[in-house]
């Protein structure tokens, strides 16, 4: 009998089809199965709902419903891949830019990882994150941001300190070497993971109103509304100056 890395095995037929595709996505082998199918015995981890999971035991189970959250599912499923049990450190890299790259790594292992459009966007993933891993886990999770693209890296960790009343650790992390000709933005944000920083300082919140970053702060708006909202240089020295948020801006747009 084969054995897959993930069994589906549940005779809901939404909670298949969305479990599914997030495995097609993930590239992750798997088998369709109903709960008493004994190929659900011979796999790593079993996605099922909640009343059907009583009929499983030793196996790493991941329960969902229709309310199906991938970012959820996907991490708990890696743990289970990983056999992730008592990791060291728990550490969550960011690689600032125009498309953040976000890795969830334990123990140096890249777990999960995906990519985020805005700063905003990067910095409710990695909250979301930590509320899983946390779920699992009693470590301390480090997050560790690259200073490669100090407009970016700013903006994440203004929004950071104003999302959260949570005292999380966050270290700044200098980003040489991680970028490395024909790899994408997770694969830097994983490099970045791995790498001890130093703590984050008050200059790390600030930015002048240069004019590169006030054109890349335009950009970023541009490409955020699809080109239907530009920044006026005012507007864009007041967000550098953290006179505004980015987001009030936003949200007035919409």
């Amino acid at each position: 009998m084969p054995r897959y890395e993930v069994a589906v095995a549940t005779r809901n037929p939404k909670v298949r089809y969305l479990a599914v595709n997030l495995l097609k996505r993930l590239g992750i082998g798997f088998a369709l199965c109903a709960p008493d199918d004994r190929r659900c015995g011979t796999s790593k981890v079993v996605i099922t709902t909640e009343s059907e999971a009583s009929q499983f035991q030793a196996n790493h189970l991941v329960v969902v419903d229709e309310a199906f959250n991938d970012d959820t599912t996907a991490i708990e499923i890696m743990i289970g891949l990983f056999d992730v049990r008592d990791p060291s450190v728990i550490a969550i890299g960011i690689d600032p830019g125009m498309k953040f790259g976000l890795a969830l790594t334990a123990d140096g292992t890249a777990i999960y990882t995906t990519t985020a459009s805005t700063p905003f966007a990067a910095v409710n993933h990695t909250l979301h994150w930590i509320d899983i891993v946390q779920q699992h886990f009693q470590n301390s999770i480090l997050v560790r941001v690259g200073t490669g693209s100090r407009l970016y890296s700013v903006l994440y960790l203004r929004g950071m300190k104003d999302s959260t009343t949570q005292r999380i650790q966050i270290e700044m992390v200098d980003e040489r070497h991680t970028t490395r000709v024909g790899e994408s933005d997770k694969s830097s944000a994983a490099l970045i993971a791995s790498r001890k920083g130093r703590p984050v300082a008050d200059e790390d919140h600030y930015l002048e109103a240069k004019e590169g970053y006030v054109k890349s702060l335009k950009r970023l708006v541009k490409k955020i509304t699809e080109g239907r909202l530009s920044l006026t240089s005012a507007q864009a020295s007041s967000v550098l100056q953290n006179e505004i948020l980015l987001e009030e801006i936003l949200s007035e747009f919409d």
